[in-house]
């Protein structure tokens, strides 16, 4: 038998793979877009806070300039329901290839999600997506 929990925690994973998988392969914007709630978005990068879709976009396109031969490789996502919304604490190995010189890169990043579910069906979509720590390994 499974728990409400255990659902929401294999939903809630499932939803971290595949994004990290969309991430990985340099999907279209609009995969990554379906994604991210379109009414109150916050995304914190260390390099720049977004704060739309539209501006998701933007970012997006010069990550993928910016990068090649990505990985992530999850280590954890550990989900927890507060109130109406989901906290999500998530910890990523990101591999991935500086275009600008070919140097390889290897990071641990901490992130701090917090989700909502879709109107309509199961579905989860992103409203805050914090990097909280990046360090290298």
């Amino acid at each position: 038998m499974t728990t409400k929990s255990e659902t929401l925690s294999d939903a809630v994973s499932a939803f971290a793979a595949q994004w990290f998988q969309y991430l990985d392969v340099h999907a279209p914007a609009d995969d990554l877009a379906s994604c991210l709630s379109t009414d109150d978005l916050t995304m914190v990068f260390p390099e720049r806070t977004l704060r739309s879709v539209a501006e998701f976009r933007d970012w997006y396109r010069t990550v993928c300039g910016l990068y090649t031969d990505e990985t992530h490789e999850i280590e954890y996502v550990t989900p927890a329901v507060v109130d109406d919304r989901i906290d999500v604490a998530v910890s990523v190995i990101w591999r991935a290839t500086q275009t600008s010189d070919g140097s390889r890169l290897a990071m641990r990043a901490r992130q701090t999600w917090r989700l909502s579910r879709t109107q309509s069906g199961p579905g989860l979509v992103i409203t805050e997506y914090r990097v909280d720590e990046l360090a290298a390994l």
